[in-house]
């Protein structure tokens, strides 16, 4: 049935009030979750000896989600799945799970467990000190919490969305979690419609991405939200001498996220072969992340590569991080996401970049400030496999003023990164 024009405005004031209401709801909400990682991390800056706990923390965590639902833990990777077929519309045709049917408590209501626990479990790996991120979670909450909007929505008309219809709700949620945590609305849209295929470009999505992306950027920063401290680079003119050293320096990042991908698949699959224990695997795992840990406090005399290490992009603009810094930080990411401590890996790519680009650019005599922020983006981009999100990042969260070099940076890396990301479903 061809929709009129009527009809068209009807649909775009439905779907802007419902993404009003999902990005007030989420703003806050990340603004509690940035409060809670920010409180957890000064206690353990305070406590220091909470490092110990870090086998207890991965056990803990891991008996959380073996009690109350296995399938949550791996929250992202069905969120994108959902999405995916709610483009392809065969979920219902195909008998297939969607979304609400996979988290639910078993009388087909969206389970009211999925954003405490996440949010619990966030807090254990910050407080004890894992390598964690925050827009892995983030991104999971806003889109729960949208799924349990579009239920209620759904009750209250007594009528069921389609799953095209719960897509949409999915990723206006993602969006609103992954902006606020970043204020970065515009690299918040470009997430939510990409992150769960980028070769797929969701328009039917984008002003409910838009829309609950901006509103929740807003919302998070009035009850001012803590966001990532980083340091302006300075323009690069788009000259062919500039080009190639941000080719280079891109290759250098694109090849480094690949081995990141490539590292933690590798390290989950031979730690799987171990043993069939759950339990056993993350105490395993996390008792080689507490010596790595040891390791290089031993070296270094401090714990900064444990937990969020955001002040580590800033120092790396400054030129002012260690040369270990990209090697400390990438393997006790590796060993916490095997861990399976809750978080996300997104804020430790930053870091493991940033860091790497500013010893690749003392290293060369290039501008220090500019090539931490391509090896954060760039790193990033190749990572995720979202090229367009990373360039938006770049300049709303590093305000980079040249444009044309961070998205050749951008470009470069995600197609010399291969098909592995850290979503597994995209590359599948």
């Amino acid at each position: 049935m061809k929709l009129t024009w009527f009809g068209h405005l009807k649909k775009t004031l439905a779907w802007t009030i419902r993404a009003i209401v999902i990005g007030l709801v989420c703003g806050p909400s990340i603004a509690l979750l940035a409060a809670m990682i920010s409180a957890a991390s000064q206690t353990r800056h305070a406590n220091p000896a909470l490092i110990l706990a870090i086998p207890l923390g991965a056990v803990v965590t891991a008996y959380l989600f073996k009690t109350l639902g296995p399938h949550l833990q791996e929250g992202t990777i069905r969120i994108m799945s959902v999405i995916n077929r709610s483009a392809e519309g065969t979920s219902e045709a195909l008998g297939q799970p969607t979304y609400v049917e996979s988290v639910t408590n078993g009388d087909g209501e969206v389970s009211t467990k999925l954003a405490p626990l996440l949010l619990a479990t966030t807090l254990i790996t910050h407080l004890v000190g894992a390598s964690g991120g925050k827009e892995g979670v983030g991104v999971q909450i806003g889109s729960s919490l949208a799924s349990y909007l579009g239920e209620a929505e759904s009750r209250l008309r007594r009528r069921p969305f389609s799953v095209q219809h719960q897509g949409l709700w999915l990723i206006a949620g993602a969006a609103s979690g992954f902006a606020a945590l970043f204020g970065a609305p515009v690299a918040g849209v470009l997430f939510g419609l990409q992150f769960s295929n980028p070769r797929v470009n969701r328009t039917d999505a984008f002003l409910p991405a838009l829309v609950a992306a901006y509103t929740a950027t807003l919302s998070s920063q009035a009850l001012h939200i803590k966001t990532i401290e980083t340091v302006t680079g300075s323009p690069m003119p788009l000259t062919l001498t500039n080009l190639g050293s941000a080719l280079l320096a891109a290759l250098f990042f694109g090849l480094f996220s690949r081995l990141f991908c490539w590292t933690i698949h590798q390290v989950r699959r031979v730690v799987s072969t171990i043993t069939n224990s759950f339990y056993v695997r993350s105490l395993f795992t996390s008792s080689l992340l507490l010596a790595a840990s040891l390791v290089i406090y031993l070296l270094v005399g401090s714990f900064e590569y444990n937990g969020l290490s955001t002040h580590l992009i800033a120092d790396a603009g400054r030129g002012a991080s260690s040369a270990w810094a990209p090697l400390f930080k990438f393997i006790l990411t590796i060993l916490t996401i095997a861990s399976g401590f809750i978080g996300g890996e997104v804020v430790p790519i930053l870091v493991i970049g940033s860091t790497a680009g500013s010893l690749l650019a003392s290293f060369f005599g290039l501008p220090v400030a500019t090539f931490a922020m391509f090896g954060a983006v760039g790193m990033l981009s190749g990572s995720t496999k979202l090229p367009l999100a990373c360039f938006a990042l770049a300049l709303e969260l590093f305000g980079f003023s040249n444009p044309a070099m961070v998205f050749f940076v951008c470009a470069v890396s995600y197609f010399i990164s291969g098909p592995a990301s850290i979503y597994q479903s995209e590359a599948e």
